[in-house]
């Protein structure tokens, strides 16, 4: 079987829908007698690799949504592609390639507001196509198929959940000596709890602020905040915030980290916080926990799903929620114990493996037009 995937994730800094293009198509690669093409626009700066099962196809195109819906199509039936992974959710809306379409979140429709014009205008306009073309829908979480569902009962039938997987390099640490360099590296010397991911509204970084503010309004001590993650849309008021913080020393925006920046960094905070307002998801907590790092994460649907026991929670705008989930986290020394044992066992249940599993049997029944 021969699938292309639509890699344009994977052509600028990797953020969570590139660590599953990549995982994803280098999972399906590994599968006997599958083939799988990357197809981009332009030059895909670091590929991934799986010897002669995945090549990479790009043409020279500017835009990336006039590519997807005039070149791609062709370019992928003329490799002989049996079907396409619309890994960026939208699909073309039209031409013969049949395609299956990756929804991560439903935020670009149910909460515009957080998302960027960019990202509403090559969103927005063609979502309502695919979900009319689309042979299949693959959710990456249980909590994401069923609100696709809710919304659009219809396609129904045409709904798989294929979880995320997390990557081996992602385990506890082996170097003490390790942590303090990174200690050095990004957080002046001092210990550090870490939150990663993109800075945007819905990631709901402010209240992590606040919330960190009041621990060290109790005791200056306690470890800094490391808010690791390129810069990316509407992040002015966050900025504002940090300015006016009067622990503004202790807080740190080293900025995007590549996937080994980012093991480092798990492995080394005190605490990972996530206090996200939506996931669909949320790799980066399946991720801290397979380093053994202690979880307090927003108290959402799609982080309970990913986390279960293995991770404290707050309600999501809860300040002070957080404040005490993180102290305890911290300080209570049987709760912080069992979170670092339960992290790397409940990371192991998601795997790419078993991703592409699922994803291969979606794409085949989409290649032979048949349902579930």
């Amino acid at each position: 079987m021969r699938i292309a995937v639509d890699a344009r994730a994977l052509l600028g800094q990797s953020t969570g829908i590139g660590t599953y293009t990549r995982g994803i198509s280098q999972a399906l690669a590994a599968r006997d007698a599958v083939e799988v093409g990357l197809f981009s626009p332009r030059p895909i700066p670091d590929p991934p690799s799986a010897g002669g099962s995945l090549t990479v196809h790009a043409d020279g195109h500017r835009s990336g949504t006039v590519w997807l819906q005039t070149t791609l199509p062709g370019r992928a039936a003329a490799w002989g592609a049996n079907a396409l992974l619309a890994a960026l959710t939208i699909g073309p809306a039209r031409g013969d390639l049949p395609f299956v379409s990756v929804v991560h979140d439903l935020t670009a429709v149910t909460h515009p507001e957080w998302h960027s014009a960019r990202t509403l205008v090559g969103f927005l306009p063609l979502w309502e196509k695919t979900v009319e073309r689309a042979a299949g829908f693959l959710c990456v979480s249980e909590t994401t198929a069923r609100e696709l569902c809710s919304t659009y009962p219809e396609i129904r039938s045409r709904v798989t959940v294929a979880q995320n997987g997390v990557e081996e390099s992602f385990a506890p640490l082996a170097d003490p000596t390790a942590a303090e360099r990174t200690r050095r590296r990004f957080a002046a010397g001092r210990r550090f709890l870490l939150s990663l991911g993109t800075l945007e509204p819905r990631k709901n970084l402010e209240t992590l602020v606040a919330a960190c503010e009041r621990l060290w309004a109790r005791r200056r001590a306690r470890p800094d905040l490391v808010l690791a993650g390129g810069s990316g849309w509407k992040t002015s008021a966050l900025y504002r915030r940090i300015a006016r913080s009067p622990f503004r020393d202790k807080i740190h925006l080293p900025g995007y980290a590549t996937r080994p920046l980012a093991v480092d960094l798990y492995r080394a905070a005190e605490a990972f916080v996530y206090p996200s307002l939506a996931e669909g998801f949320g790799l980066p907590v399946a991720e801290a926990m397979a380093c053994g790092t202690p979880v307090v994460a927003s108290d959402i649907e799609a982080l309970r799903e990913v986390a279960g026991d293995a991770a404290l929670y707050s309600p999501p705008l809860d300040a002070a929620g957080f404040d005490r989930a993180i102290e305890r986290a911290l300080e209570d020394e049987p709760t912080r114990e069992r979170l670092r044992r339960a992290g790397p066992p409940r990371a192991a249940l998601f795997t790419w493996k078993a991703a592409a599993e699922r994803t291969a049997a979606a794409l085949s029944r989409a290649a032979d037009g048949t349902s579930r």
